[in-house]
């Protein structure tokens, strides 16, 4: 289904519900509930968290979508409420270190032999890692373009800033993943 396509679904269903019909918001949680999880998870790096950020993002899309626009997709909308809501749990959250969690393990299959488990899984761990360490406007930057495959345009639209600034975030970012990568390797006594 083309963005298109989905677009107009999704003013369809923000209608109906808007008529009264509870059971078309319910569809689109169903629609975008696992991206927005996966998304959260991305940034926060806590599964606890990322689940409480997911729930808040639909209650706070749920309340507000009265008041909802249309400018920018349902889910562009979705991902700005879901990314504020990272960067103010990141902000609580500054002086305490976030956890990883490794799941390159469960991405292998069973029968992987185990030094290419472990290479995967040490591989993720110092991406990871690393990652962990940029500054959330240049982790978010990163994550919505490399992982979560968004053009520069739906990004800045999301975040709100100039295209430019996107484009700059995500070269400044990954400069400093690229050195920090490269400090932690030089550090492995792999």
């Amino acid at each position: 289904m083309g963005d298109d396509e989905r677009g107009a679904e999704d003013h369809i269903l923000i209608q109906r519900f808007l008529a009264g019909e509870e059971a078309a918001f319910e569809r689109l949680v169903e629609r975008y509930y696992q991206r927005i999880d996966r998304l959260a998870q991305q940034v926060v790096r806590h599964p606890m968290a990322a689940e409480d950020i997911t729930q808040e993002c639909f209650l706070r899309a749920y309340r507000a979508l009265p008041r909802f626009r249309g400018e920018a997709s349902f889910y562009s909308w979705l991902y700005r409420i879901t990314i504020n809501l990272c960067l103010n749990y990141l902000r609580r959250q500054a002086h305490q270190v976030s956890t990883a969690q490794d799941s390159a393990a469960s991405a292998l299959p069973a029968a992987a032999d185990p030094s290419v488990v472990f290479e995967a899984q040490e591989r993720e761990r110092l991406i990871r890692s690393a990652v962990d360490t940029l500054p959330a406007h240049y982790r978010v930057a990163i994550i919505l373009r490399d992982l979560e495959g968004l053009s520069y345009q739906e990004i800045a639209d999301i975040l709100s800033i100039p295209l430019g600034t996107v484009k700059s975030r995500i070269n400044f970012g990954k400069r400093l993943l690229r050195k920090t990568l490269r400090a932690f390797l030089d550090d492995d006594p792999l």
